[in-house]
């Protein structure tokens, strides 16, 4: 009896918190509202997503890490001389520092691009990285969103669901990533794929736990992140033997298959990893980035990531003041005690409890890791908001208060303002980042260095064929006269004197950092930086054997070798 009972009590919970999945004519009209206002959202990011991109060149300058994808996808796009050759192309891609799934679907989206505008299609470099970042970044961030929003409204309220959706687009983190072309957006939408499949699965461990499972693999996959699962789904299938509707058996052989069903995933969607050589080669540089993640790229980092009495700036501009990020946890937390929100909100928080960690353990640290734990906290925000039925209950009981309208009212009131204050800064620093990313190329200082090296450095070379070393950041474009080299590896002298240039450009930055011996001492590993800082203090000195320093400013500094340079009394000074 006991158990029939039970089961009784967990088909009706079952029952109560699977409704609403289906959607009514209220609901598909708040869904149509919000595909518009998505709609404008993406069309208002590609003005600014136009920038910064008139060459490929110009992405070092910006953006390091498109600079280093783009090639790999122009690649993929590439025909060999045999179908094989083609088809190899576009499956070994070669950056393996990401998974195939994003270079994947990056190539899919150039392919109309390529088909009809032809063989100049690489040269488009604009219109190539507008797209990419509006549908590989921009897209998939607002379906991810729309998700969320209809995993806690169900839309059934227009103005909540609105209201909902436009503050988590606001977040200045999820502008940010909106203006580049990177994994994380695609990465974020498997993720909240993965919380939507486990909300629907709701307790019955059928074929939405599965689909989770595939979403979680694409999230691994593409980037990792799907590994950070690792509580909750222990915690749904413990929870499911609580509640008496799975025994421990089934649990276990549950637990099995969702790893099976994840590893399956992880597989198909990196095809590469049946091959002995390319696995090789996709271990090792996931096994550099994990070392250069958790221990630093240059040097070791022991900041930690918030100190205490000291709430950073950046996370402070990108994700909220410190005291809006723990009433959302509180809200959260409130969460747990809502049926209709229980399993939801304790899935998001398993998800986000090992990620969290990790972030603030590892040496390396971007603002935008916290993207996918910052967005879903955040939309359970507007669960327990209702100003208009904080409104109702003034209006009604204004001749006849009790304390429990009184408290109501004011939580109301109080959760109104304190969201209304947090969406006017994320408002003003929106209009800020927007504002910087439509000015970024007149107001670069590489681009303006590049212009006076041009100006003022090139009339003075006599060779017709000119080869340049330049730093990661400085703008200089390749041309028919002029090849330009960029090494991943800092300059050395055992570099430029394989690589020969004409004209070395340094960043400024850079030789006052390099050029300081503490560096070495600093350093991950100080006899990979020696070389480095040799080099950079003998620049910092003008003292690089062959060449001479023609130009510096506040942002960079020139060299050209001595061979080729106009004698002093030939300059037109």
């Amino acid at each position: 009896m006991k158990i029939l009972r039970a089961g009784s009590i967990a088909a009706s919970e079952l029952e109560a918190c699977g409704k609403g999945w289906g959607m009514g004519r209220d609901q598909k009209n708040t869904l149509f509202v919000l595909i518009v206002l998505g709609g404008i959202y993406f069309s208002l990011f590609i003005f600014p997503n136009l920038t910064g991109a008139k060459d490929a060149s110009m992405l070092a300058v910006f953006e390091v890490d498109e600079y280093a994808q783009y090639p790999h996808v122009l690649q993929m796009l590439s025909p060999g001389e045999t179908f094989y050759q083609t088809l190899r192309n576009f499956l070994i891609y070669l950056h393996y520092f990401y998974g195939y799934v994003f270079y994947f679907c990056s190539a899919v989206v150039l392919l109309p691009i390529k088909l009809f505008s032809g063989e100049n299609w690489a040269a488009q470099t604009q219109l190539n990285i507008v797209v990419l970042r509006q549908m590989i970044n921009v897209l998939p961030m607002i379906v991810s969103v729309l998700i969320l929003v209809y995993m806690q409204t169900r839309f059934k309220s227009l103005w909540k669901s609105a209201a909902l959706f436009l503050f988590l687009l606001s977040l200045p983190v999820v502008l940010v990533n909106n203006l580049w072309w990177h994994p994380d957006s695609l990465v974020f939408l498997f993720i909240v794929l993965t919380l939507f499949f486990l909300q629907r699965d709701n307790f019955q461990y059928g074929k939405n736990l599965f689909a989770a499972a595939v979403a979680c693999g694409l999230a691994t996959g593409t980037k990792h992140l799907g590994l950070f699962f690792v509580l909750a789904i222990p915690v749904y299938l413990v929870w499911g033997m609580s509640r008496k509707t799975i025994h421990w058996k089934r649990a276990l052989l549950l637990g099995l298959g969702f790893v099976a069903v994840m590893v399956a995933a992880i597989v198909i969607s990196n095809p590469l990893l049946l091959l002995p050589m390319e696995r090789a080669e996709i271990i090792a540089t996931q096994k550099l980035q994990f070392q250069q993640t958790s221990s630093g790229l240059i040097v070791a980092n022991s900041e930690p990531f918030i100190r205490w009495g000291h709430f950073p700036d950046d996370l402070r501009i990108h994700y909220g003041e410190w005291f809006f990020i723990l009433f959302a946890f509180a809200l959260l937390g409130l969460g747990l005690w809502k049926s209709s929100q229980r399993l939801l909100d304790t899935m998001i928080l398993c998800w986000m409890i090992p990620l969290t960690a990790t972030v603030f353990i590892f040496a390396t640290r971007r603002t935008h890791y916290l993207l996918p734990v910052i967005v879903p906290l955040y939309s359970a925000l507007f669960v327990f908001w209702d100003p208009i039925d904080a409104f109702s209950r003034i209006k009604k009981h204004s001749e006849n208060w009790n304390l429990s309208n009184f408290l109501h009212i004011f939580t109301q009131l109080m959760m109104s303002g304190l969201i209304l204050f947090q969406f006017v800064l994320f408002i003003q620093s929106d209009v800020e980042i927007i504002n910087r990313q439509l000015h970024r190329e007149a107001d670069s200082q590489s681009i303006a260095f590049y212009n006076r090296v041009r100006e003022k450095v090139l009339p003075e070379i006599t060779a017709d064929h000119l080869r340049v070393y330049r730093d990661w950041h400085i703008y200089f474009p390749d041309s028919a006269q002029v090849k330009v080299a960029m090494e991943w590896d800092f300059a050395t002298h055992a570099m430029i004197e394989e690589l020969r240039p004409d004209l070395i450009l340094l960043e400024k930055e850079n030789v006052k950092a390099f050029s300081n011996r503490d560096m070495v001492a600093q350093a991950i590993d100080p006899g990979d930086i020696k070389p480095v800082y040799l080099f950079y203090k003998d620049a910092a000195a003008d003292q690089l054997q062959g060449y001479s320093k023609v130009l510096e400013d506040s942002f960079g500094v020139a060299f050209v070798r001595d061979s080729i340079l106009q004698p002093l009394s030939q300059r037109d000074n």
